[in-house]
């Protein structure tokens, strides 16, 4: 009976038969589920979904020392490329801890880079064979089957669902995405970044001659359901990404210029047979247009882009401070929007903005390095070479994988200029995969460590200190951003839906339940104490008599908020909020013109100091004018037209 294990000690596709191999093969599964759950739990946006993903980081360091401690390679050599990225991640942690006026806030850009780093760290050191390699994409392309027929189903048939969160309660599509496909991402911008991050890779799969017939066939067939639903997303900044990779693809893929020339022109004439009828027959299309174009469409970048510039003149070396755009911008007064956005929908400008030059700079040069590094990689090898049988030729596989490495990392750089792609975990995910694909392919491992016995354990014991350290730093703070998340959508339901106001006190107690929890595992998260003083706010309505106790202890929430962030135009307007609630007009008027001197173009700040106002008949008309500018900015603001109509009675 044939054994399974061949003379040199290895088993077909599975290879070396050692403990290094065995444990490096636990590190691919593991890198594989880490990037395939985050595309299925919503791109890991949310923080209740991707605190579940905190404990597979754990594990993969912890399986990376394992795999340190058991290979008996001699010497150990170790990759330094990814630790040229490692003064970035030092200066966002410098940045968020030493300079941020919305730290709490940074401190969750800077768990996303420490993610993106340890994935990138244990991906080009460990995944050492092909196998690995094609093992962890053909897992990390998985999810997209989910996710397209996710999309397919919204666009067909129910235009509301929402792909499975596994959160702990019940998440709805935000009605403006209603028929627009979002597969497992709750949101097109970042299903249809998803979908052109990776169809590159896809179609080279398909045009070059390197895998066997049959997959390339169904690389092709994959990629044009990937196309298929890019349109379904029914979004037009896509398309421009996708004509550049249609117009750059063939370029890579064919040899002979004539076939690189029908090629892009074939990809350009594809695009253009499935735009031109929908723009001519279709109304919808149209109207859609229209609305992209419009000042809350996807023509919105404009003013994002233009703000974000701004900020960054501002601080132009340093920047403004990590997880401060949102904060920045809704206190701009330069600029409003009704909707306030958390990102400029450009990464570059995101990083400028809030991270300076100094960011910029220390990101994009060992990027370019590598990039360059791999270029000249591609161009130095082969374009094909002979089989053995001399029955064609193939490309060989360093080429290949080059080639797919460049593909997705192009296609993630033209992404990250229209979309928010830090600010979702799993696109960040795929764009390391490919920069990892790169660096693999295009530098060897230089870096020499130790490799005896002693050393052996202490690599496994390094592993163990350093997943204990990243889980407890940043479990904590996920968690806790994931309970003011649902506390503070359940207030809103609360107090839109008068709830407490009806006798039932038990969903305000709960919400306020909620925030003592985030303050309990994050007591600098300032956003959970304005969470807090607003619930306490809302218990007058259950026992007025009680106004005065109630007021200060929201007045005391308030101000240990301000003293996280003096700077934050919401904390002083509750604490003008709670002042108010207690008598204190002085103090509360002075807290409500710092809110409104900090936020001149903030609709919420407007409308609160109109609220303020209205309760002096003397001052009626200084109510009206504010209330009535909160309408300029926030047409939609259903309570500042309540309020208007109030007035006017009055």
């Amino acid at each position: 009976m044939p054994s399974l294990i061949d003379k040199s000690g290895k088993i077909a596709y599975y290879g070396q038969v050692s403990w290094g191999n065995l444990v490096d093969w636990l590190v691919t599964f593991c890198l594989g589920a880490i990037i395939a759950l985050s595309a299925l739990l919503l791109g890991g946006v949310r923080p209740d979904t991707h605190v579940l993903l905190l404990p597979l980081f754990a594990c993969l360091m912890v399986l990376h020392g394992l795999w340190l401690a058991v290979e008996r390679e001699e010497p150990k050599r170790l990759s330094y490329v990814p630790v040229f990225f490692l003064p970035f991640v030092a200066w966002i942690w410098i940045n968020v801890t030493g300079l941020s006026p919305t730290a709490w806030r940074g401190w969750y850009e800077l768990i996303y880079a420490l993610e993106a780093m340890i994935f990138l760290w244990v991906l080009v050191n460990n995944v050492r064979t092909r196998a690995h390699l094609w093992m962890l994409i053909t897992i990390a392309i998985s999810p997209a089957a989910y996710a397209i027929f996710i999309g397919f189903y919204q666009f067909l048939q129910n235009p509301s669902k929402l792909a499975n969160s596994y959160a702990e309660y019940v998440l709805t599509l935000s009605p403006e995405f209603f028929g627009q496909a979002t597969g497992s991402f709750a949101d097109p911008n970042s299903f249809a970044a998803f979908l052109l991050i990776l169809l590159p890779a896809l179609l080279i799969a398909g045009l070059v001659p390197r895998l066997p017939v049959i997959l390339r066939v169904l690389c092709l067939y994959i990629g044009v359901m990937f196309l298929i639903s890019i349109f379904l997303t029914q979004l037009f900044w896509p398309l421009i990404i996708l004509l550049i990779v249609l117009l750059i693809l063939p370029w890579a893929c064919f040899l002979k210029p004539s076939r690189r020339v029908w090629g892009s022109l074939l990809g350009v004439f594809l695009l253009a047979i499935a735009l031109l009828p929908q723009a001519v027959l279709s109304p919808q299309f149209k109207t859609r247009a229209v609305q992209a174009m419009g000042g809350e469409g996807e023509a919105v970048r404009r003013i994002l882009w233009q703000e974000a510039l701004d900020i960054t003149l501002d601080a132009p070396i340093t920047g403004s401070g990590g997880g401060s755009f949102s904060v920045e911008f809704e206190q701009s007064g330069r600029r409003s929007l009704e909707k306030l956005p958390m990102t400029p929908h450009n990464d570059y400008l995101l990083i400028l903005s809030e991270y300076g030059a100094l960011g910029g700079v220390l990101f994009l040069l060992p990027s370019l390095l590598v990039l360059w590094r791999a270029i000249r990689h591609w161009r130095a090898e082969p374009d094909r070479v002979r089989l053995k049988s001399g029955e064609g030729a193939i490309m060989p596989p360093t080429k290949f994988f080059l080639s797919i490495g460049l593909a997705g990392v192009l296609s993630f750089a033209l992404c990250m200029f229209s979309s928010f792609v830090f600010y979702t975990p799993a696109l960040t995910l795929y764009g390391v995969l490919f920069f990892s694909i790169l660096i693999k392919s295009s530098f060897r491992r230089r870096l020499r460590i130790p490799h005896g016995g002693r050393m052996r354990l202490g690599y496994l014991c390094v592993g163990l200190v350093l997943a204990v350290g990243f889980y407890s730093i940043s479990a904590s703070r996920i968690k806790a951003q994931a309970l003011e998340l649902n506390a503070r959508q359940r207030l809103d339901q609360v107090v839109q839906l008068g709830i407490h106001r009806s006798g039932n006190g038990d969903l305000l107690n709960e919400v306020i339940e909620l925030y003592q929890a985030a303050i309990l595992l994050d007591p600098d998260n300032a956003d959970a104490w304005i969470g807090l003083s607003a619930a306490r706010c809302q218990l007058f309505y259950r026992n007025p008599a009680n106004y005065e106790q109630i007021g200060m202890r929201a007045s005391n929430f308030a101000q240990r908020a301000i003293e996280l962030t003096e700077t934050y135009w919401m904390a002083w307007a509750q604490l003008g909020i709670a002042e108010g609630l207690v008598g204190n007009e002085i103090e509360a008027e002075a807290a409500l013109t710092r809110a409104l001197e900090l936020a001149p173009n903030n609709g919420n700040a407007h409308y609160y100091w109109a609220a303020y106002l209205s309760h002096f008949s003397e001052r009626r008309v200084e109510a009206i004018a504010s209330v009535q500018r909160a309408l300029e900015i926030s047409p939609n603001h259903a309570a500042a037209r309540k309020l208007q109509q109030k007035l006017r009675i009055l």
